[in-house]
């Protein structure tokens, strides 16, 4: 989606502390799925309820009001060249 500001991604599942991680993770989320996505600071839900936002078109609202900007990292095609 070209997020702007990016998002921070862990991967969790190959840390060295996963098993410290895990627990964690479900105490703050109550999922015990990963990946988790948080928007906002908040769960959005398992990798089924998050395609699902996507194929309603909410997943796009969700991350907007959290403040990111989609396709702000991307680049305009014949940016500064003089026709």
């Amino acid at each position: 989606m070209n997020l702007r500001p990016e998002p921070t991604i862990f991967e969790v599942d190959l840390r060295d502390d996963f098993t410290v991680l895990a627990p964690l993770l479900y105490r703050l989320t109550a999922s015990t799925d990963l990946p988790v996505l948080l928007v906002g600071g908040m769960p959005v839900g398992s990798l089924q309820d998050i395609r699902d936002l996507e194929e309603k078109g909410q997943l796009k609202e969700l991350i907007t009001s959290a403040g990111a900007v989609i396709d702000g990292g991307a680049k305009k095609k014949n940016k500064g060249k003089k026709k």
